[in-house]
This record gives structure tokens, sequence and C-alpha cells, in this order.
């Protein structure tokens, strides 16, 4: 009754006598008001009416839509008697059970331990140690959120984990705090000789995402003296001395840096209890499979223990992750491979890809909330497309890709989490893991590459319960890839024309194909594409940074007069 009372006062007009039927479905009984209802349910309540139940075919068991016809349209059978035998259906369905619906999150797997109600049970639950308890809370956690209300009591249970949940939605807690509980203490304060080596390992695809890990480590790390590392060729040397090597209790890499040094023989991995692969479809993809499967090989540990985390995880990737793990659980967090509906998705078409450059000029010349996240498909499109903005006098443009030097990628993504950065473009290293505070916007200025890179670059916003737009530009070339992103912003709740909806399935092969429109490196328009205006344009940029730079020292210097 709430909703339609919101909705009168926008002017819709709902007549309660001619539907008294249907205003009783909302209202309990005949005659009695929302407002006069008692707030708990009672016994007699304690079910939907078959016309509200939405998701009854979405239980996570094994039920099928006609199944659910027939019985309700049993005669031999009352109405509380069919929804009886559902529930025995669905009870009696041991390989999916649907959790609570708190959080809708379904679970997959034998002897599934209890959810966490909240992060103070940790305490008596599992002994997990006033300090980390307290670091917890420092950091601004107060109630677990799905992927954590589950996966943690999972894997502080000992058992391997499978985790599917959208982006934003908390899944490094997930891992790292059940690590932390289950080591106990620092290797640095144990003696048992046989104990000594790394005890955990956390995979993740790109610098930028295990930079981002080793810092929430070093939260919950905070008051004892744990032994994190960030591997990179420094650290690799470092490691080479056997009794820095056997102290250490986390390292946090990308599969290469890893690899590497189990090669050379500077590192050993058979003490790892923990091995946690985030944005495990990217990782268990063709470019970094085979170093994985090293680094699996190498924790020979009898007691270790494997979870892979994603916000996507396609069917193929996910049956190679299950058959990693021992006796797994699986978890979906909402509806697998679908965002979250705090974002506000829509398709803007754009006539030819000479085009988006003035859309997006016209987008960026209206109000709107930075930092705001531009993906292109290439690295020198990236490039070429910051020049143009900055070009056109748009404040604050920077840009970030894989073939930038290490410094350049980490003073980016510096300037972006200090708020400097307002207009962002970058390329798909951006797209998974990278969680930058309020982030309001995301516009794909190119078209992605499958809909599981879609859902990873929107996932950049909407995150920690926040509100978030994306805006995804496609062409005539583009056509026949949008009925699969049609698709993921009918489950999220966002608005599609209808025209949309009724394109052509693309074949299999055609989604092979999608993202991979040739498109030019440079995002100008074609008549001034030459080198004169290449050079032109670097440096008027040069001259750009140049200027703002005396600016900045001029404002430091006022500054210093006036605290003086």
């Amino acid at each position: 009754m709430d909703a339609f009372h919101a909705l009168s006062l926008g002017g819709a007009k709902f007549n309660k006598k001619r539907f008294q039927s249907q205003v009783q479905l909302f209202s309990g009984k005949a005659g009695e008001s929302s407002s006069s209802r008692p707030l708990k349910r009672t016994k007699d309540d304690a079910e939907l009416p078959p016309e509200l139940d939405f998701f009854k075919y979405d239980k996570g068991g094994k039920q099928t839509r006609a199944d659910s016809d027939k019985e309700e349209s049993s005669d031999n059978e009352s109405d509380d008697e069919a929804r009886a035998t559902k529930k025995r259906k669905l009870n009696d369905d041991k390989d999916a059970a649907p959790t609570p619906a708190s959080h809708r999150v379904t679970t997959k797997g034998q002897d599934v331990p209890q959810s966490l109600v909240s992060f103070a049970a940790l305490k008596d639950r599992f002994d997990v140690s006033s300090r980390l308890l307290q670091n917890l809370a420092d950091c601004g956690y107060k109630t677990p959120t799905g992927v954590q209300e589950y996966g943690i009591p999972i894997l502080l249970a000992g058992r391997d984990l499978a985790a599917i949940s959208p982006t934003g939605t908390g899944k490094t807690l997930a891992y790292t705090l059940p690590i932390f509980a289950s080591l106990k203490s620092p290797a640095s304060r144990s003696q048992d000789i046989a104990a000594a080596g790394v005890r955990a390992v956390i995979l993740a695809p790109t610098r930028e995402l295990a930079g981002q890990i080793y810092n929430e480590c070093l939260k919950l790390a905070q008051g004892r003296k744990w032994r994190i590392v960030l591997f990179s060729k420094a650290t690799a040397t470092t490691l080479a001395d056997k009794d820095v090597r056997d102290k250490i209790d986390i390292i946090i890499s990308t599969p290469l840096r890893l690899v590497a040094c189990l090669k050379s023989e500077t590192l050993e991995l058979d003490n790892v209890r923990h091995l946690v692969l985030d944005e495990a479809d990217r990782l268990l993809d063709t470019e970094f499979l085979e170093q994985v499967q090293e680094i699996f090989a190498a924790c020979s540990h009898k007691e270790l223990r494997t979870a892979v985390f994603s916000a996507t995880l396609p069917a193929g990737v996910e049956e190679m992750a299950m058959q990693m793990m021992r006796n797994p659980i699986r978890i979906v967090v909402g509806l697998k491979d679908t965002p979250l509906p705090l974002i506000a998705q829509s398709l803007v078409y754009v006539s030819s890809e000479s085009s988006k450059l003035l859309t997006l000029l016209q987008h960026l010349g209206q109000p709107y909330v930075p930092p705001l996240l531009v993906f292109v498909s290439t690295q020198p499109r990236a490039g070429s497309l910051a020049e143009e903005l900055v070009l056109h006098d748009v404040p604050n443009v920077d840009c970030l890709h894989a073939g930038m030097s290490k410094k350049e990628r980490e003073d980016a993504v510096t300037r972006m989490r200090n708020g400097e950065s307002w207009v962002m473009i970058t390329t798909e290293v951006m797209a998974r893991g990278m969680d930058f505070k309020g982030v309001r916007g995301v516009i794909n200025y190119d078209f992605p590459q499958s809909v599981q890179s879609y859902i990873h670059r929107i996932g950049r916003t909407g995150r920690a319960g926040q509100t978030g737009t994306a805006i995804t530009y496609f062409t005539d070339a583009d056509a026949p890839y949008l009925k699969s992103i049609a698709n993921v912003l009918l489950q999220s709740g966002s608005p599609v024309p209808e025209w949309i909806m009724k394109l052509p399935k693309p074949s299999k092969m055609k989604r092979r194909m999608m993202g991979k429109v040739k498109r030019g490196d440079d995002v100008s328009p074609a008549a001034r594409i030459t080198k004169g205006d290449t050079k032109k344009r670097r440096d008027m940029i040069a001259g750009s940074k140049r200027r703002k730079a005396r600016e900045g020292e001029a404002v430091d210097a006022d500054v210093g007069e006036a605290s003086s």
C-alpha cells in the first residue's frame, strides 16, 4: 500500500472499490487497511499469496514452472497443502538450498555452515581474536554483506569456496578476514620449524588490484607484526634470504611474478594453507591459466584451502575452478552475472566512431559528479582520447593503461584516490576489482568485449550501497552484440527499448567477435589526423601541464604567505 501511496503522489489513480479483490492481497484481510495491520507476521500470514510470490520459480531447486502450475491448479489439494508440498520438494533438494532472503544468497554443497549473523559472533563461534575484531571495527565494518555473511563461516570452517558476488559487495574482506583468523598469529612469533614458510597466497590479475588487496590486509594487521609482502622485483630479491622467507605470512602477487620466483627456486609454497584467486574468471583465462596451475601445484600442503572469488564466472571457468578444489561450496549473491540494481544503466546510439567524441564532450559539458571513468578498447585510443579532452579544456583529465610504466600507473592511481582526477580514461586494466570511493559514473566509450567485461566495467560505480550510472555507446558495427548487454540491463531492472529486445540473439561465433570491431587508434575526427596535428596536440598538452604547474606553485606561495 505504501507503493500505491507513493504512486498516487505522482498523479497515479487507483480505484480501490473496483479492484477490491486485488487490494485485499496487499491489505491482508477484507476491510483491513495496511496501517491497521500488525507489523509482525502471524502464523496465518507466514506464506505469501501465490499471486505475489514472484520468485516462486527462483528457489534454487529443480522444480519447473510446469510442475508449479500443475500444483496450483490441482483440485485435490487446498492452497495450504499445495504450499506445503512445494516446501517439502525444496527441502528434499540437497544440491541447491536457498538461504534467507536478506541478501538473496544461494548456496550449493554438502554440510554448508550456518551463516554469520554479525561480526561480533565471530568471537564465540570461531575464537577470532579481539585485536582482529577491533581492527575490523576501526575500518568501519559494521554488518556483514551477503558474500561475507556466508563466505566467512565457510572458510573458517576449513572448506573450499567458490563465491560469485556482484562488484562492490565486499569480497576482499570475505577472504582476508578468514585468513588472519585462521593463521592466529604472525610466523615471526612461532618456534615451529616445520611451520616455516609462506602460509597464504592471494593472486590478482593486475598490479593495481594486488596493491589494493595489500592495503586492505595492512588495515586488518594493525597492532601485530604480520609480515605481508606485495610481490615485486625488489621483494623477490629480498626473499632470496631463507631467514627472511621463512617468516613471511602472506604474499599478494600477480601470477607471472610469482611463477618467475618459483622457477628460480628462491621461493617455496609447500607450507601454504590458503590460496585465493581474486577475479578468478580472469585468472583462469588462457592468459594466466598455465601460471595459476603452476602455483597451485607448488602449494602442496595437505591442509590447503582454496577459494575463488569473482563477480562473473562463466560455466566453463566455474567447472575448471571446481575441479581445483576439494568438496567445495558454491555461493551466488543475487543473480549470477548480474550487476547491482543501484547502477542506472543506459545505451546510447552514436552514428559513427568519430561522433563519440562529440557525444562525450556534450556529456561532460553538463553538470556531473566526479570522478568519472571512461573505458576504451586499446592503449593508443586511451592516450588519444585523453589528449582530445585536454584540448577541449576538460579539467583534471587523467589516463591509465598497461602500456604505462609502473610509476606512471601508481601515480595515476594515487591521483584518482586523492580526488585530483575528475575524468579517468582507461582500458580493461581498471575494470576488475579496483575500488575507488565515490565513483558515480562509468562511460563505455568503446563497446565491451564480453558480458563479463561489461559487468566488471560498470561495477566500478554503485559500490558499498552507493548509487551510480553507466552509459554505453554503440554504433551500427556494435548492433549484432547489443542483445547480450540489453539482457543484463533487463535483469538489473534498467529500462531497455523494445526494438532492442526484438533483435536476434547473437550466435556463439558472433559472441566471440564481440568487442573486436576495428577502431582507429586516434579518436579525433578524420580530417584532423595528421602527424603535424599530433605533434601540435602534444605540444599544447605539455604547455597546458606547465601552465597548471605554475598556477599550482602560485597558489602554494599565496597559501604560504597567508599562513605565515
